[in-house]
């Protein structure tokens, strides 16, 4: 049986809405997606309850990410994660400022 601590159960949480959201999907996108309710992955996100490992591979599958990133309490997994996530937000950003100065140049 796979079983997790109160920390890890937390942390679960957490890093599920992360990864839900990175992948601009809603509760009820993800669970539509494994075939269950919003309201099983809202107790999944607010720590109610914890999916199985069928799920749990599942979600890994869907959102992208190995499960190890959802269970894992290591910190270079947590540091990886945080730095591909800044690595996505400069990206966003820097095609923000290629548009705005498209728009600028256009405008001269």
């Amino acid at each position: 049986m796979f079983c997790l601590n109160d920390m890890g159960i937390k942390e679960f949480g957490k890093r599920l809405k992360i990864a839900r959201e990175e992948k601009k999907m809603s509760q009820r996108g993800l669970g539509l997606a494994l075939g269950l309710s919003d309201k099983t992955i809202s107790s999944y996100e607010s720590c109610r309850s914890f999916p199985n490992l069928e799920v749990l591979m599942k979600i890994s599958e869907i959102l992208g990410k190995p499960v190890e990133s959802f269970i894992s309490s290591s910190k270079e997994v947590l540091l990886k994660e945080s730095f591909q996530r800044v690595e996505k937000k400069q990206d966003e950003i820097s095609k923000e400022i290629e548009v705005i100065s498209s728009l600028i140049t256009q405008e001269e």
